[in-house]
């Protein structure tokens, strides 16, 4: 039986050769995809929904793809940074306009997704059954995918995007998504009930009949059910060195190492970048992050700036004190266990650490922070690197080295002697 695996690579070749099993070694996705009779579905856009099928029962969308190329992030073309995290059960995925002076609600990939958040999200249940799965994709080079999962689609809003190539500003629109457990499946999707959901005689309950247990309890019991459906890895998430870094020829590595030469000559200056980045990501996950301040360059005792994370509203907002340390390390030499003990020595309960470096952890170090469970948000050098160009591009300069000066110029007016806990009275 055809099927996509997670975590398995598959051949996109051009030409197609939907008859070919394996193309150069490798599973081909045209193969896997390819239904008797039906038109092949593809992956040329971000976002590939197939021609709609008028059903028995009415019209309804089969199975809509999303792919995210890695190696695009970060650029000129795509300054945003889809996530797709199958291993921790989510994806944040950005849609399809890009031109300023558009409503994001008319371009065809929006669209399409608003579509199916608007059937994902529905308390009706005939409704469900009518919504696409969604088959997430991920690509690090040309010609080659790696399944992602199966989701769904759990929050959509409005977001403001730069791209000097296209114009400036702009709107679009950010997804939310839910990948669902495939643990009964062996990790894996069957093509046959996409196919059953192609076939325009299939009433949608009947077209569902081989769909995933995870997808099927949710069709039942709605979304009150998607946490115990979420899919869920047990198991150390150790990540190497090379995705800590970046390759030494991409533009992730170069931005790094601009990162790393601006500010080796003053490095306690690095803290009002670093507590930038910070910020960035937190804001990234849909948490409420309020920056502090950054700490005198000497003495701090293990602590460079200070932030805020607010969860919940009225009474039933709390929140947390964010103790940050930065270090501008050598790129290529892992960074000290001791530094991160330091942070969390410093936390009281109830309060988070975060640690950002041009550098990275260490295996060993990795695995400490997960078996005693500190309560610390590691930033590595790709990392930030990532969020730097995020907030280059976000803020209209040309480049890096611009936004890094910049950043740079408002370190003194960032710095204070207060106590942590005072950004709480605020």
């Amino acid at each position: 039986m055809k099927r996509f695996r997670i975590g398995h690579l598959y051949r996109y070749a051009k030409p197609a050769s939907p008859g070919d099993e394996v193309v150069d070694g490798i599973p081909n996705f045209h193969y896997v995809v390819s239904m008797p009779g039906l038109p092949t579905l593809q992956l040329e856009k971000g976002i590939n929904p197939p021609a709609a099928t008028r059903a028995v029962d009415g019209e309804r969308l089969s199975v809509l793809l999303l792919s995210s190329n890695e190696n695009k992030l970060g650029s000129i073309e795509n300054p945003w940074h889809d996530t797709i995290s199958p291993d921790e059960g989510f994806a944040r995925y950005f849609g399809d306009n890009k031109t300023p002076d558009v409503d994001p609600g008319t371009t065809p990939g929006n669209r399409a997704l608003l579509r199916q958040f608007e059937l994902h999200t529905s308390p009706n249940r005939a409704k469900r059954e009518k919504a696409a799965p969604i088959l997430l994709f991920k690509s690090s080079r040309k010609g080659y995918k790696e399944f992602a999962g199966l989701a769904l689609i759990t929050g959509a809003r409005r977001v403001t995007q730069f791209a000097e190539k296209n114009g400036g500003f702009f709107t679009n629109y950010l997804f939310d998504l839910v990948v669902l457990s495939l643990t009964e499946e062996d990790e894996s999707v069957a093509m046959l009930w996409i196919a059953d959901r192609r076939d325009p005689k299939n009433e949608a309950k009947i077209a569902n009949a081989m769909a995933p247990k995870a997808w099927l309890a949710w069709v039942k019991y709605g979304s009150a059910e998607i946490e115990k459906l979420k899919r869920r890895v047990a198991r150390y998430r150790i990540v190497p060195k090379r995705d800590q870094v970046a390759p030494a020829d991409s533009d992730k590595r170069k931005v790094l190492q601009k990162i790393y030469d601006f500010y080796e000559p003053k490095r306690h200056r690095f803290e009002a970048l670093a507590s930038m980045a910070c910020e960035s990501m937190v804001k990234e996950t849909g948490a409420h992050y309020q920056r502090g301040w950054l700490t005198r360059g000497t003495g701090d005792g293990g602590l460079d700036f200070v932030g805020r994370i607010d969860i919940g509203d009225g009474l039933s907002r709390t929140k947390l004190v964010v103790l940050g340390q930065a270090k501008c390390e050598k790129i290529d030499a892992p960074t000290g266990g001791v530094h991160i003990a330091r942070t969390v020595a410093r936390l009281r309960r109830g309060w988070l650490g975060a640690y950002v470096t041009t550098s990275f952890f260490s295996d060993a170090v990795q695995r400490e922070v997960y078996e005693d469970q500190y309560p610390v948000v590691l930033l590595n050098g790709a990392a930030l690197a990532a969020e730097t160009t995020r907030l280059q591009l976000a803020s209209g300069f040309q480049d890096v080295d611009q936004f890094l000066h910049h950043v740079d110029a408002g370190y003194e007016d960032q710095v204070s002697s207060r106590k942590p806990e005072e950004i709480l009275w605020e």
